[in-house]
């Protein structure tokens, strides 16, 4: 009864409203990301219900000890289950292996990136932080 005497532009915005609250906790991954040596960072950003990393800036070691290229894409297909962001493929920019990759956030400003090949329990784990905004 209360839908009928709403107005339809009211409906629509609810239901935007709602739907985008929904999405906040898996948006919260998306920004610039800086690696541990701070010289090289990625750009984070969804397409769809996907979380895809595409490289932002890189430094002379980004590039030299990790084949990093500016605007590549680093990460793609991580999907938000609730509490991390996983099943994304990383490819590694130097050797084009791919690897599976998981992100957890373990405060706003601090996200931990486990890659690994087959089983998890051989990975290795680096941690990113947010880069502030100029």
């Amino acid at each position: 009864m209360f839908i009928r005497r709403c107005p339809l532009w009211f409906v629509v915005l609810l239901f935007f409203l709602l739907g985008a609250k929904a999405d906040q906790p898996a948006d919260r991954i998306i920004g610039r990301w800086q690696f541990p040596s701070k010289g090289s960072s990625v750009d984070i950003y969804r397409q769809g219900g996907l979380y895809f990393a595409r490289v932002a800036e890189v430094d002379q070691a980004g590039e030299q000890n990790f084949g990093l290229m500016k605007d590549s894409l680093l990460i793609r297909d991580l999907r938000f289950d609730g509490e991390v962001w996983a099943g994304g493929r990383l490819i590694h920019p130097k050797t084009g292996i791919s690897l599976s990759a998981e992100v957890e956030m373990s405060r706003p400003q601090v996200i931990n990136v486990t890659i690994y090949k087959g089983i998890k329990l051989l990975h290795r784990k680096f941690i990113m932080t947010r880069q502030e905004k100029h």
